[in-house]
């Protein structure tokens, strides 16, 4: 367990916080204060130095100068000089149950679950996996039983032949692939309305559009959705529909950078791929602006997921160009990373690396980086009314950092203390020091 010093009416209590993977114990039913923090409040709004932030239960009740007006008697302060508050981190693209009979238990999931949370990480998207076991893992995290993320999953909807791919199976194990209420084959003569009805019975925040669907059929589902009030999340190319037909049909957010290269077609993708690596590559395509032109107009999201592309140094240069022609068009960008965490939950989450790669390889600034994975995240999720930015009103998700993430992105990774529902969360390797009240 780690010291935090606390304060209370002028009294100094010493009140411990979990620092491992057992439930969080720090009482949250009394207010408490962040005090002296510089806040870079996910707005858009300059950095505010010398600021005070009270929670109370699970949402932000205050936030204001620190010294302007009087804390309530009884309140809990820690005094945050020199640290820097964020909102919490999300990432936009997760597995966490593909397979829960087997590499994805219980016991590692939830061990690479805490991992995240630890690392900052107070949301994650989850991008398709067994919906059985990622309720109950949504549920437990919603409660505090486990020490987790708040998991916002998808009900899969994909051609036919998708359900022969072994990941289909595991996450439909005991029944039929394609044939269940979150792995559902789609063709032209499928209920549509009681598709997405049944998809929504599942408790999912999306429905998720796979592979091998017509552009008429993508259209149909995304309107049947959004008359049912659930968003819908796709890979950018889903073949037979291109990336122009899937964002024309009014997806939220798309998936993988690397398949806006597909709108030139599979050998036109191939050719930028074949480019010389010392020589300039060209990304100026009718094709491809046509595509970016739809999302800033639809206001389609783009989550790149450079993460996975980097043990392909061709895909990944191609993929982090698309990604900087896509900020300088104006298009939306969140920060997935197609993973979770790290192995077995042993270093950071990698949602760090993803803003890295979002600065150095794709051109967006520290600001704009840590926009991805926070505000343009939280919308991606659809989530936005409660997470996202610190503002009254919105959920006690926040991650205080020992260096300024605006002036350097590998800053994020400083992280000293970790607020999710109003629940504190130290991790080990920044233990709070007993007489100053911050990390050493």
């Amino acid at each position: 367990m780690s010291l935090l010093l606390l304060t209370t009416s002028g009294i100094t209590q010493e009140t411990a916080w979990e620092d491992t993977c057992s439930p969080a114990a720090l009482d949250t039913a009394n207010a408490t204060a962040l005090v002296n923090v510089t806040l870079i409040d996910g707005t858009g709004a300059p950095t505010r130095s010398g600021t005070t932030v009270v929670f109370s239960g699970e949402h932000i009740e205050a936030i204001f100068p620190t010294g302007s007006r009087p804390l309530e008697d009884g309140i809990r302060t820690i005094d945050l000089a020199g640290r820097y508050l964020i909102p919490g981190l999300i990432d936009t693209h997760t597995h966490v149950a593909t397979d829960p009979s087997g590499e994805d238990t219980r016991e590692r999931t939830e061990r690479r679950l805490c991992n995240a949370l630890l690392g900052g990480v107070t949301t994650i998207r989850d991008m398709a996996g067994d919906v059985r076991a990622l309720s109950s893992l949504a549920r437990d995290a919603l409660v505090g039983a486990i020490v987790s993320p708040d998991i916002h999953y998808v009900a899969l909807f994909a051609s036919l032949a998708f359900f022969a791919d072994p990941r289909a199976g595991a996450a439909s194990a005991g029944a039929i692939p394609g044939a269940l209420p979150w792995m559902r084959s789609m063709t032209d003569t499928t209920d549509l309305h009681q598709s997405v009805a049944e998809a929504r019975g599942t408790g999912a925040s999306a429905i998720k559009i796979y592979a091998g669907l017509p552009a008429g059929l993508v259209r149909g589902i995304v309107a049947e959705a959004h008359r049912q009030d659930i968003p819908v999340w796709s890979h950018l190319y889903i073949g037979p529909a291109g990336p122009l037909d899937v964002v024309e049909a009014g997806v939220d957010v798309v998936s993988h950078a690397s398949q806006l290269a597909l709108a030139l077609g599979r050998e036109g993708a191939r050719s930028l791929l074949a480019t010389d690596p010392d020589s300039a590559l060209d990304l100026s395509a009718p094709a491809i602006d046509s595509v970016l032109a739809a999302m800033v107009r639809l206001g389609t999201i783009y989550d790149p997921t450079l993460f996975i592309y980097q043990d392909r140094p061709a895909t990944l240069r191609v993929a982090a160009g698309l990604v900087a022609r896509a900020r300088d068009a104006g298009v939306r960008i969140s920060a997935g990373t197609d993973s979770l965490a790290g192995a077995d939950g042993v270093s950071l989450p990698n949602l760090h690396r993803e803003m890295q790669l979002l600065v150095e390889l794709a051109g967006l600034s520290p600001a704009e980086a840590l926009d991805a994975a926070t505000r343009t995240a939280a919308a991606a999720t659809n989530v936005l009314d409660s997470r996202g930015t610190v503002e009254v009103g919105k959920l006690a998700d926040l991650v205080v950092l020992g260096a300024d993430p605006t002036g350097d992105i590998n800053n994020t990774k400083q992280v000293e203390l970790v607020v999710k529902r109003g629940r504190l969360y130290a991790p080990a390797t920044r233990r709070l020091n007993r007489s100053s009240g911050v990390a050493p």
